[in-house]
């Protein structure tokens, strides 16, 4: 029994479940209900206990955007409510809502009262307890960590792709490598590559709760397993070998003698079938290779037990001994295929397996974690039997009241979380618990919703169900249209209109149907009301490739014809009325081929249009795959075979005369060749999106592409690919590893990482050509359905599924349910279709067609046949549609011809551009960012200073290795890297094998032993006057930036200060005269903490001469003051001053707690002073340069660089 739901009156306390069907004020509903909450409104049995705050009400839904929205309206309402129970006048548009709850307040002190807690909880909204499940789940785990055991230094991963691939890859290697024949061969068989390994377990690996971790090898067992049914398989070949001949010679004598004496029938056992299964026998016994016989199911009609069931009428036939042998041959292939398809399984599900467990090894190791591992680990604790009810406890003290969102996405896994928390079986009333949802809106599946939980919760709740009963998106002749449409699907099929209700029981999943609020505007046509529901229908059979390009027509000519009659208008009273306009329209689609279909049609008739889609990667679009192929010739412009693929790419569109110019003159080629050498340089300066951008440019892509019917797709398409790549490009190791990455997101094509979903290409108000799936939550005006008619076979599931009592899944491979699989598709299709029809406000036009025959895909097996009632006693397509039409006088018939006519439609927006904005502020022209290297750009040398020294010959490497920029900077990446992954991996293979790949880039590969013997040098190197060294260091940071505030400040004030307390009266060059007005900013090499001081470090490469006793101190001071380095320590120790006295506060003393800055000569590291420049800090100074740059409105960021 389903109760209509009153917000005034619905208890707020134990647990209930409402349905909110599509356009009924589900958030509204929501926020009154919270707003209840607050005020503890309700009588005795249907307040909550108590009144609560923001931050007591756990409200989850599943989308952040969806998170943002609903904190939005809920504060809007709260603070309307406040304003509200203020008033002491009639408002000119009363709130139903809150006039009853004012009128349960009767006594102005209580409405007082009220008012400032609604006042108190929507200042508090900012910390309201309203998130996703995910950044619950995370939240929960950190500020329970103990209880949990999670590890705070863990950082969240969006996107487990990458590490996914690795651990394929991983399997690859590790498990696959090793195997030997014919162990090797039968894997391969399954997985050719490890792109086929992914796709083979995916199923498998996103099982709940997950397979258990593999305790041995594929090596360790899989050998002995497939070595016995081989053997069987040998002896097996042996025997009928024997037989063959005898077998083949009596049945193709039978066969081919007197056709008096042929006692079976011809069509079953033909000349021609014998012929064609003896051959696969006898090549099957003859080579070993060949596991089973291709025709063996014909086999079975051969053998002796089978063969008189072929037989004429009246006839009969004695089959030879070596028929028998057959049968006991077919039975054994029977028992040996079955015994692979376990031993296939069995491969399948231990890669899963271990790929799961490979993937987890690498997120600790990296200290990752997904949102999947946070619902799963938490999950796991609450449903601990001893750490579970203690922790569900506190959940529920803090969070009494929840209500859960779209609670019809909700997973197994997520809905097993609630129920541990809240107990929905229970209905404790000392917690309040809903969940909202819409089952008939169920369509998410592919993303782990599971419909079975809702059912769960809906028994659970059994007499605690509500229903929001009116409709206000749609216009009342819509509303009733799919009433009547919905009602007597529900009425006249025993599955009900979803297909979930079974004879004699109760429809779990039944249509309830709405009422309508109605719309002030009236649609209409030539001063009509124009029909709400429209059924388009071939007047013939048709093939599917018929069926879409005839209602692609018909839709695109509906289309142009409504935007080019003036009398197609929204009519309000006393408001002139609005034509129809491309915003208004959308055609929903099934996919991006659908969507392709009728955007052809509507370019005919000069109609643009933009598609989206919630599923499709841009990984999986041409140009994705265009693009490696470009990429692959700019980074290796001297391979003529990639450069020539790269210039007949259609993205450039060459005609074959240009290409074939290329053949035939040597200079047009040498300019092509160039033009993709300064790319490829460009590229490896500036980054792929700046060479990306240059080529569009350069190669007139971008003015190409926009001719064309799918240009601004494409466009859009490429540089989506263009930011995703620059944003990848930060963690790889140049071009070659970022051509990688892009071929390894193209083979695992679509995926759930938000950043990867195509863009909508236009932000213009064209026709909208949107997916079913993406349009969920959307509302349109007008709704095309052009394809609804379409359904896709169900394809049973290899394997099903059992748990034992303890939880762990038992997989049993075998020939899934095709009826089963068959059902289930046929119920998603239906919600996909109720979410289909309920996006529309006023106008819905739907495209049917008889199938063509039994194959076709279309009408038979689809969701609208099934509402329209096809099941039933078979009926021509034109009748069974005569009757829906007498359901409702706002549902209209119309029969198609072949004749459909193209109506060129001329559209006029409105470019006018908007008045241009007036600023009345003045702009800081000379505001600016400086840094350390812009203060001494431009440094004037100091003439009595020497040459700068060359490097040494001979000696220890850091004395031989090469000077200057590049070599410099790369010494500075690779300690970088050191810091950031620990300095004690040096000592590692993996660091070895990083090192040599980045000497080779850096264009140092005949440096790779040196740079690692001078690193490991420099690590172990005592960082006088500390006790320590590098490798010692355990609590540090590296490349933190820090930005300050300067206002006006000249350098010269700078130099005087430097002059002053940093080796006073030593020579120095002087500082060129500029103006800091702006921000300063910096990076520290390294900043770290020993023995309570607190050190910055920068390493310096420079030469001072060829061997260890160059390095004195002098030297060192020299170096330090002809480059201003005690400059950049200045900047660099009130930066870390800043940042600790912030951090610290009063307990920050920096006499004894600032220790300085070391320099890290790091080709001296073997001098007199063990190439270390300690210049200890000078507070004086600290407190003069505070005074100079003014009071920190901004101190020290710390930031990890990438």
């Amino acid at each position: 029994m389903t109760t209509i739901l009153d917000p005034l009156h619905l208890p707020l306390r134990g647990s209930r479940l409402i349905e909110a069907s599509a356009g009924t004020g589900k958030t509204w509903t929501i926020a009154a209900l919270y707003l209840r909450l607050i005020l503890g409104h309700g009588r005795k049995d249907e307040c909550f206990t108590r009144a609560l705050l923001p931050e007591d009400i756990l409200v989850m839904t599943f989308t952040r955007a969806a998170t943002q929205e609903l904190k939005e309206r809920i504060r809007d309402r709260l603070q309307h409510a406040a304003q509200y129970f203020r008033r002491t006048d009639t408002p000119a548009e009363p709130d139903a809502f809150l006039e009853a709850l004012l009128a349960d307040h009767p006594d102005p002190k209580a409405r007082a009262q009220a008012a400032h807690q609604l006042v108190l909880a929507a200042d508090a909204m900012d910390d309201s307890a309203i998130f996703t499940i995910d950044a619950w789940c995370q939240r929960t785990l950190r500020e329970h960590a103990f209880a949990t055991g999670s590890d705070f230094r863990e950082t969240l991963l969006l996107d487990e792709t990458d590490l996914r691939n690795d651990a394929v890859r991983d399997f690859w290697r590790q498990e696959i490598y090793p195997l030997t024949e014919p162990a090797l061969s039968e894997v391969l068989q399954l997985f050719s590559s490890p792109d086929k390994v992914q796709q083979e377990t995916d199923a498998l690996r996103r099982l709940d709760p997950p397979l258990p971790t593999p305790v041995s090898t594929l090596a360790d067992w899989l050998p002995a397993a497939v070595t016995a049914p081989r053997r069987q398989l040998a002896a097996l070949k042996v025997q009928w070998a024997a037989e063959h001949d005898a077998f083949a010679e009596w049945l193709l004598g039978i066969l081919q003698g007197p056709k008096s004496s042929n006692p079976l029938n011809g069509k079953s056992i033909s000349v021609a079938i014998v012929t064609r299964t003896l051959a696969a026998l006898r090549g099957w016994a003859d080579r070993p290779e060949i596991l089973l016989p291709d025709e063996l199911a014909m086999c079975q009609r051969l053998t002796a037990s089978n063969l008189p069931s072929y037989c004429n009428k009246n006839q009969t036939i004695t089959p030879p001994p070596a028929a028998e042998v057959l049968d006991t041959l077919f039975s054994a292939l029977e028992a040996i295929a079955q015994q692979f398809t376990q031993l296939h399984g069995a491969i399948r599900s231990h890669a899963a397996a271990w790929i799961n467990a490979r993937l987890s090894q690498l997120k600790a190791r990296s200290g990752q974690v997904s949102f999947t591992d946070y619902q799963q680990r938490l999950a796991g604790v609450l449903h601990d039997k001893i750490q579970g009810p203690a922790l569900a406890a506190r959940l529920r003290q803090k969070y009494p009241a929840a209500l859960i969102d779209e609670f019809q996405d909700t997973s197994a896994l997520q809905y097993q979380i609630f129920d541990d928390i809240y107990h929905a079986a229970d209905n404790a009333p000392d917690t309040l618990l809903l969940l909202i949802g819409d089952p008939k809106q169920s369509i998410y599946a592919f993303r782990g919703a599971d419909i079975d939980s809702y059912l769960q919760a809906r028994r659970l709740t059994e007499g605690r169900h509500y229903a929001l009963g009116i409709n206000y998106r749609s216009s009342h002749a819509l509303v009733s249209a799919l009433n009547a449409l919905y009602t007597a699907a529900e009425h006249t099929d025993t599955q009900g209109a979803f297909a979930y209700a079974a004879p004699g029981a109760d429809n779990p999943l039944p249509y309830q149907p709405v009422r309508a609020h109605g719309h002030e505007k009236l649609w209409q046509v030539a001063k009509q009301p124009a029909p709400a529901l429209t059924f388009w229908a071939a007047t013939e059979s048709l093939t599917k490739d018929h069926y879409k390009a005839l209602l692609s027509e018909q839709a695109a000519e509906c289309i142009a014809t409504l935007l080019t009659d003036p009398t197609a208008v929204f009519a309000e009273d006393g408001k002139d009325p609005k034509p129809v306009q491309p915003k208004d329209i959308a055609i929903l689609v099934r996919d991006r081929f659908e969507a392709a279909s009728i955007r052809q049609a509507l370019h005919r008739r000069q109609l643009r249009s933009v598609f989206l889609s919630e599923r499709d990667s841009v990984y999986t679009s041409h140009e994705a795959r265009d693009l490696l192929l470009w990429l692959e010739a700019v980074a290796d412009p001297e391979d003529a075979r990639r450069l020539r693929v790269a210039l007949a790419l259609p993205l450039l569109g060459q005609p074959l005369s240009i290409l074939d110019a290329f053949n035939q003159d040597e200079t047009a080629w040498e300019a092509q060749l160039e033009q993709f050498q300064d790319l490829s340089r460009q590229w490896r300066r500036q980054g792929v999106l700046a060479m990306l951008h240059h080529s569009i440019h350069q190669f007139g892509i971008a003015a190409r592409l926009l001719t064309q019917p799918e240009g601004e797709r494409r466009l859009t398409n490429l540089l989506h690919l263009g930011e995703l790549l620059q944003q990848a490009s930060a963690t790889l190791d140049g071009p070659e590893a970022l051509i990688r990455h892009l071929h390894e997101a193209i083979a695992a094509g679509s995926d759930q990482n938000d950043a990867h979903i195509l863009r909508l290409e236009s932000d213009a108000e064209l026709l909208r050509v949107v997916t079913i799936h993406a349009a969920k939550g959307l509302q349109y005006p007008l709704v095309f359905l052009p394809f609804i008619a379409t359904s896709k076979a169900a394809r049973a599931s290899p394997f099903t599924v059992t748990h034992s009592a303890a939880g762990q899944p038992a997989i049993h491979w075998e020939s899934g349910d095709t009826t089963a699989a068959e059902r289930a598709r046929l119920q998603e299709d239906l919600r996909l279709l109720y979410v289909a029809l309920t996006r529309a406000e006023h106008a819905l036009w739907l495209g049917l067609a008889a199938p063509k025959n039994a194959g076709t895909p279309i009408f038979a097996s689809s969701a609208i046949a099934h509402l329209l009632g096809s099941e039933r006693p078979a009926r021509d397509l034109a009748t069974l549609l005569e009757d829906c039409a007498r359901l409702s006088p706002e549902i209209r018939v119309e029969m198609l011809t072949n004749n459909i006519p193209t109506t060129l439609a001329v559209q006029h927006y409105n470019n006018t551009l908007n008045p241009p904005a007036e600023y009345t502020t003045s702009f800081e022209k000379h505001w600016g960012v400086a840094s350390f290297s812009h203060l001494v750009r431009d440094l004037a040398a100091d003439p009595s200073a020497p040459l700068t020294p060359r490097r040494a010959q001979t000696g220890a490497p850091w004395h031989r290795y090469p000077q200057g920029r590049n070599a410099g900077s790369f010494l500075h990446d690779q300690l970088q890297r050191l810091a950031q992954n620990g300095f004690a991996q040096t000592g590692q293979d993996l660091f070895a094998e990083q090192l040599h790949k980045a000497c080779t880039q850096a264009g140092l590969s005949d440096w790779a032993e040196e740079s690692a013997e001078w690193l490991q040098a420099i690590i172990h190197s005592p960082l006088a006057p500390l006790p320590a060294t590098l490798h010692d260091l355990t609590d540090y940071q590296s490349e933190m930036a820090f930005w300050f505030p300067s206002d006006a400040l000249r350098s010269d004030d700078l130099d005087r200060l430097c002059k002053q307390h940093v080796f006073p009266g030593a020579e120095r060059p002087k500082l060129p005269q500029r103006v800091i007005h702006g921000m300063m900013r910096g990076f520290m090499d390294l900043i770290f903490s020993h023995a309570g001081r607190y050190y910055v470090l920068d390493y310096k490469s420079n030469v001072l001469g060829g061997g260890d006793a160059e390095y004195h101190a002098g030297a060192l001071r020299d170096a330090t003051l002809g480059h201003r380095y005690e400059l950049q320590s200045s900047l660099y120790q009130l930066a870390l001053h800043r940042l600790l006295r912030q951090r610290m506060g009063s307990s920050y003393r920096p006499a004894t707690q600032l220790g300085g800055t070391l320099f890290f000569f790091l080709r001296g590291l073997h001098g007199p002073e063990q190439g270390m420049l300690h210049l200890p800090a000078d507070l004086a100074l600290l407190d003069a340069l505070d005074d100079l740059f003014g009071l920190p409105q901004r101190i020290a960021q710390p930031c990890v660089s990438p």
